[in-house]
């Protein structure tokens, strides 16, 4: 790497929003999962008949219960995925994904090492 030039990764940071309901995504997977497999007998304790029956809906229905909760956590996965990647160069953006929707090609990225670091060769 040519002294002087720096590369620092950052993270683009999902929306508000996205936050939000990848976090109740999570929020109702654990909670899901937790009346699994702890439920019965939590509300055995507490004396709540109506929690009784749904954990026992969770248990019997056991493969669809999984795969709800892979679903959620996919789901919570995508909301807080940007996808951005950029190339900034002396704080110009040279390249963004958010704006093309694409990757950057091999001959992009070979351009703009030849062209920048060339130049801050010379």
């Amino acid at each position: 790497m040519q002294k002087g030039m720096q590369v620092q990764g950052e993270i683009y940071p999902p929306t508000p929003m996205n936050v939000m309901l990848s976090q109740i995504c999570m929020y109702v997977l654990f909670t899901m999962i937790a009346l699994t497999f702890i439920g019965e007998s939590l509300f055995k304790t507490v004396d709540f008949p109506l929690g009784l029956k749904v954990c026992n809906f969770l248990k019997t229905n056991f493969s669809a219960t999984m795969i709800l909760a892979f679903i959620l956590n996919t789901m919570a996965q995508q909301l807080v995925a940007t996808g951005a990647f950029e190339i900034v160069i002396n704080d110009e953006t040279v390249f963004s994904k958010l704006e093309t929707g694409r990757l950057p090609t091999m001959e992009l990225l070979d351009d703009l090492a030849k062209t920048y670091v060339d130049s801050a060769t010379s």
